[in-house]
């Protein structure tokens, strides 16, 4: 449903530019038609069924593993069978023989409406990021421009693979911005979560031990547009948590998001411990609770957290640039209870790729797992965790955070047909010998042949099909450079 002057920074008008052009020459989009068309094999008539033959399908299902030469198959955008040699007349089909076939990854926090500003913070703290990120930027957005930065973030996701965002929308400065930017999503047909936070005018108000409570048109938002269960997109609430407002608005957040039974999902840990405890003491803890970073978190409230069944999103590209910390990715997995995932965040500073994030994360968790071997002078005999454990992470384990395990996370039977498929006849991919070490530690973008969204072909042969995308890139280009102008930093 639809409501209708460079200041030490290092962004110019010029960099600026450039950097917007060759991200969007990136985006391949096909040519009006329909995805269909280019989807269909030697039997086009079969509606909405869709057969992936003879793939190496990784499922992800622990029951299931790692399958060769098989087939999947989608009926009315669910996985119906998935075994060798489907007989399945009268059905689309997609050659997936140099394929590896694999859910779409989930990515678990995502601020997807700054695509129009991509790439200015590479070079910022945390600090630097909160001032002049929610403390300028965000102010000059208008509905049109958190339209079109999350039309084109969510195409980003899409074309990498991903087909799953939880997109943590802080810019609600009016209700017409929240509107907007779901009708981006919804123009993109991505899955997603949009978690509603606080407008993006005023960063005393809303990010410095805030007094004001949730706005509360989110109420608005779970009646108006969040009212069909069949829909890709869900509703949650992106609160601001201990770290940022009184107990007493902390405690009336989380108390609103139960009263209409949404996720609610909060910033912590990045300035320092502590915020947990104080969620504890509240009275507040529960599995439906989502961490978002957590670096400085006490390993008791990581047990908490575990205690509860609360989730961790970390980001670990961002935190480790602007000095939150190291992610706690061993700190989650040794809490039982606590559920690991991974997001980007932000592509205002790192990439806005799943491949990445997950490398990033597991070799960065295995470095400092390896490390007192390491000071000990002595070897390390065995790595503490998997290729496999990784993918789980950005794939099944951000369903769970997101409470979307029964749909989307792995290749099972019943579940929504949300799949990529990656190329293995590619120079960085070939020969595949172990396909979730060619997923994990080889695969990246421009691999990423075909993805299904709720069994819809979203891209194929490498090529986007979405209209609203391919007609209004200049749109956006023009969007981000006006935005940074205005918040003073595109000028030459």
């Amino acid at each position: 449903m639809r409501s209708n002057n460079d200041d030490g920074s290092g962004v110019s008008r010029r960099n600026y530019l450039g950097v917007g052009g060759s991200a969007l020459a990136a985006l391949t989009f096909a040519s009006a038609g329909g995805a269909a068309d280019s989807s269909a094999g030697e039997d086009d008539e079969g509606g909405d069924r869709t057969l992936i033959r003879n793939g190496t399908v990784v499922t992800v299902d622990p029951d299931l593993g790692v399958c060769d030469e098989t087939d999947v198959l989608v009926e009315d955008g669910r996985i119906e069978r998935i075994d060798r040699d489907i007989d399945a007349a009268g059905t689309k089909t997609i050659d997936a023989s140099d394929s590896i076939v694999m859910p779409g990854f989930v990515n678990a926090h995502h601020h997807t409406w700054q695509a129009g500003v991509r790439g200015v913070a590479g070079d910022w703290s945390f600090m630097e990021y909160l001032e002049t990120m929610l403390g300028e930027i965000s102010s000059h957005y208008t509905p049109e421009d958190a339209y079109l930065g999350n039309l084109f973030g969510s195409l980003e996701q899409l074309n990498a693979g991903t087909t799953t965002i939880m997109d943590w929308f802080h810019i609600a400065n009016t209700p017409a911005h929240s509107d907007r930017a779901i009708d981006g999503l919804e123009d993109a047909g991505i899955r997603a979560v949009f978690a509603h936070g606080q407008p993006g005018d005023d960063n005393e108000t809303w990010w410095e031990e805030s007094t004001e409570p949730h706005p509360d048109d989110v109420r608005r938002l779970a009646e108006e547009r969040f009212d069909d269960d069949d829909d890709l997109l869900t509703l949650a609430m992106g609160i601001r948590g201990p770290d940022y407002a009184t107990d007493e608005v902390v405690e009336g957040e989380i108390e609103l998001a139960r009263e209409l039974d949404v996720l609610a999902s909060m910033h912590i840990g990045s300035l320092g411990p502590g915020g947990v405890e104080t969620l504890e003491e509240l009275g507040l803890l529960g599995d439906d609770l989502n961490y978002v970073h957590g670096n400085r978190l006490t390993d008791e409230e990581f047990e908490l957290i575990g205690e509860s069944g609360g989730s961790v999103t970390t980001t670990p590209e961002v935190e480790m640039q602007m000095g939150m910390g190291m992610p706690p990715i061993r700190q989650t997995l040794d809490a039982e209870g606590a559920i690991p995932s991974i997001g980007v965040d932000i592509v205002s500073n790192v990439s806005g790729d799943m491949f990445t994030q997950t490398r990033v994360g597991l070799q960065t968790q295995r470095a400092l797992d390896n490390q007192p071997t390491v000071e000990a002078g002595e070897q390390v005999d065995e790595l503490s965790i998997s290729a496999r454990r990784a993918l789980e992470f950005a794939t099944i384990e951000g369903a769970r955070a997101l409470g979307l395990e029964d749909e989307i996370g792995s290749l099972t039977p019943g579940k929504r047909a949300d799949i990529t498929m990656i190329r293995t006849d590619d120079l960085n991919t070939m020969p595949v010998h172990d396909p979730i070490e060619t997923v994990v530690f080889q695969s990246g973008v421009a691999n990423v042949d075909t993805v299904l969204v709720d069994g819809e072909v979203v891209k194929r042969d490498g090529k986007l099909y979405n209209e609203p995308g391919r007609n209004q890139q200049d749109r956006l280009v023009r969007s981000g450079r006006r935005i940074l102008e205005e918040s003073g930093l595109g000028a030459n």
